[in-house]
């Protein structure tokens, strides 16, 4: 392998969005094109769809058509656009076929980092899925980055699976020929089906499960704080001695009387100085725990060579914030019957039920209108400790649940009305023309 190519330090940053016209990838070709006007932006996939090149050249924005299963053509592209931070975004439907997933997800992206290494490529940010620790019958409440990876020997590829073995290579390639790379760990549309499907008044459980959330607008900004982020010195351990506040993007904190301030707080005058920064307060468990004898783990206080959960960081009930979303898209208050509360041993009878179905039908679990794994996962507790991004990425969201959802959906309506439209242009061209 070669090694990474020296550049001048007044140079700007060139980046490339593997999968840059798809949903995520588009949305951070966007964002780099914004924020880095400077800098070359570079869109790597196989169909052109979301940006257009202007004919007269000159613009930062650059498509280049390029299979991520042919390490050639990464390569190629990779050269020509002179990257020099790479965010790899490109997976396959979770619902596409075993070979697709082992294609892309594994053979793909091990193209993806051979390839990087050849071209000189410094920052490579891969953005990962919950599914590479996911247990569909385990309730995870507030868990962190130490989770393991799923281990699996799999002669037919699972979408989990192939995305397993793609984040094991992509953390095992950091410090190899100066490519550093960290993985990121990544709804809408599945509850607009629901709703469109007139199944929204039913609810399983209590809604006493927790659930954390992220909006594509957190994502790409913890994207572009991890390739900042990857070339910053290590965090110094005294900075995980005082706590963090709460994440406040979507719920607001405001002044509230303190043992030093006990007056009603005047919000016409100026706020009265903060506290001082409480302890942090941890136990033996927490990936941060330390003391005299027990120090921070050297490992812990660098960005290159992690994995981050990124979420919004404020868990909410589960049908609370389906119930959201079935508002913001039909605009209809729920009916006074609305919702149909059924115990969670009724959801999880009707999984069954439905995959039994399925079965007789041929069907693969995952394909049956109800999965077992689904009912498990809207059922349990499913929330995570975002501290190791607060603290190496300096992240905190920047949009709340709140606007995710109004933007979201605003976002798949147009796209809705877009696919209304082809559709009958595409129906008025096959019609009979007259002579």
């Amino acid at each position: 392998m070669t090694s990474p190519r020296p550049r001048r330090a007044s140079a700007p940053e060139s980046y490339a969005v593997i999968g840059g016209e798809g949903f995520l990838g588009a949305a951070l070709v966007s964002e780099l094109l914004e924020r880095h006007p400077a800098s070359n932006v570079a869109s790597f996939g196989l169909t052109q769809r979301r940006f257009d090149t202007p004919s007269g050249g000159g613009d930062p924005y650059r498509f280049f058509r390029t299979d991520i299963t042919s390490y050639e053509s990464i390569l190629s592209a990779l050269r020509d656009s002179a990257a020099t931070t790479v965010f790899h975004t490109a997976s396959p439907h979770a619902k596409s076929t075993p070979e697709v997933w082992r294609k892309v997800n594994i053979e793909g992206t091990d193209a993806v980092v051979r390839a990087c290494r050849e071209a000189g490529v410094r920052k490579l940010v891969f953005t990962s899925s919950m599914t590479v620790v996911y247990e569909p019958s385990t309730p995870y409440k507030n868990v962190d980055e130490r989770l393991p990876i799923i281990e699996t020997e799999e002669k037919v590829a699972t979408y989990a699976g192939s995305k397993a073995a793609a984040e094991k290579i992509v953390l095992a390639a950091n410090g190899q020929d100066g490519l550093k790379t960290p993985g990121d760990r990544q709804v809408l549309p599945g509850f607009i089906k629901v709703y469109k499907s007139g199944q929204s008044v039913f609810q399983m459980g209590d809604n006493s499960n927790l659930f954390d959330f992220v909006t594509v607008k957190n994502v790409v900004h913890a994207h572009l704080l991890a390739a900042e982020r990857l070339d910053a010195p290590p965090l110094p351990a005294s900075t995980f001695v005082t706590r963090l506040e709460p994440v406040q993007c979507t719920v607001k904190r405001r002044p509230l009387p303190t043992s030093r301030y006990q007056h009603v707080i005047d919000p016409s005058k100026p706020a009265p100085p903060p506290d001082p920064p409480l302890p942090a307060v941890r136990n033996k468990w927490n990936q941060f725990a330390c003391s005299d004898d027990k120090p921070v783990s050297a490992e812990n206080l660098t960005v290159a060579g992690q994995a981050f959960f990124i979420t919004n960081g404020e868990p909410v009930n589960f049908w609370t914030f389906a119930r959201a979303v079935y508002f913001e898209y039909s605009q209809r208050p729920p009916r006074c019957w609305d919702p149909l509360v059924f115990p969670k041993e009724v959801g999880m009878l009707y999984a069954s039920l439905s995959e039994t179905i399925g079965w007789f039908q041929g069907k693969k679990p995952e394909d049956c209108a109800v999965p077992k794994a689904y009912m498990q996962q809207v059922l349990h507790d499913l929330y995570c400790d975002i501290e190791r991004a607060r603290r190496l990425l300096g992240y905190e969201p920047i949009e709340s649940l709140e606007e995710g959802i109004r933007t979201g959906v605003a976002w798949y309506k147009a796209d809705e009305a877009r696919q209304e439209r082809q559709a009958a242009a595409g129906a008025g061209d096959s019609l009979p023309k007259r002579s």
